[in-house]
């Protein structure tokens, strides 16, 4: 009797352990769908672009559908100047430049217009100064326990002082591929990650970040660097964003809804989210010998 019972909590055991292992399917509401603007305007003299796309549903493991149809201007405010940016058909917008040309400009105020469903969504900004790169240094480096064999790049650059405080997003990239995950996100105030480094050289954890955690450049390989010009909001929401796309773990908190200033016109069915910024930007890139 007693091996009986013995037996039968055994089964109960394992059935109640190898339940944990059942799929469980869950449905969630789709939700109204968003009009989300990634409007991150430069002065390098390359192709300026616009994407917009309409969120999706959290599970569907697509990218998000882009929007065709709409209608997208530049204005300069400064100088009254308008851009308008051409539908390519994928959800790009674009603005064509020549290599000796340019729309963004120091100190000019923007307004980005974006015409969609008969309503238009708007945002403003102002584009502030940057710093150039001053050199990349290379170092090799043998594989330990933490790391992997290969060249490291770190960023040399100064800070430039007063009279406020500058942000910056410094990105880097491995034979023209961004670094663009939200963990290798290096951004930062004057030359720290915070303020009371007004006037200094970019600290080392700034100026290593260009070689992101577990990456290596290998010899031939080209290490680019650019530091993008930031306004204080801009900043912070990179912050955000950068914070909620590494949020998990142990101590992981509470998503929260990530701020925009792209502003809904009083109508619109389409709520908007998205991000509009005009940057300097200060480049170098070295080829690993």
């Amino acid at each position: 009797m007693r091996k009986t019972i013995k037996i039968f909590f055994a089964i109960i055991f394992i059935r109640s352990f190898s339940s944990c292992e059942d799929v469980i399917q869950i449905k969630l509401d789709e939700g109204t769908k968003l009009l989300v603007v990634d409007a991150f305007i430069n002065d390098m003299r390359t192709p300026q672009r616009v994407r917009l796309t309409l969120s999706d549903s959290y599970f569907s493991g697509v990218n998000p559908p882009g929007v065709l149809g709409a209608n997208v201007v530049l204005n300069d405010l400064t100088n009254s100047k308008s851009f308008n940016f051409t539908d390519i058909g994928n959800g790009d917008y674009n603005y064509n430049l020549n290599p000796l040309d340019t729309i963004a400009f120091v100190n000019h105020a923007y307004q980005l217009e974006v015409n969609y469903n008969g309503f238009k969504y708007t945002s403003t900004a102002t584009e502030f100064r940057t710093t150039p790169v001053n050199d990349i240094t290379v170092n090799y480096r043998e594989a330990t326990a933490f790391t992997n064999a290969g060249y490291y790049c770190v960023l040399w650059g100064v800070d430039k002082t007063g009279p406020v405080s500058d942000y910056y997003w410094i990105k880097s990239f491995k034979n023209g591929v961004f670094y663009g995950k939200g963990s290798q996100m290096n951004l930062a105030i004057d030359g720290a990650g915070g303020s009371g480094a007004d006037g200094y050289l970019f600290i080392p954890p700034i100026a290593s970040r260009i070689t992101p955690r577990g990456e290596v450049f290998q010899s031939n390989d080209i290490c680019r660097v650019e530091i993008h010009s930031l306004s204080l909001e801009t900043y912070n929401f990179l912050d955000q964003t950068r914070s909620q796309t590494t949020n998990s773990g142990l101590f992981a908190t509470t998503p929260e809804n990530v701020k925009t200033n792209i502003i809904t016109p009083n109508g619109a069915t389409t709520k908007a989210l998205g991000w509009f910024n005009v940057a300097a930007v200060g480049f170098m890139e070295k080829t690993i010998p």
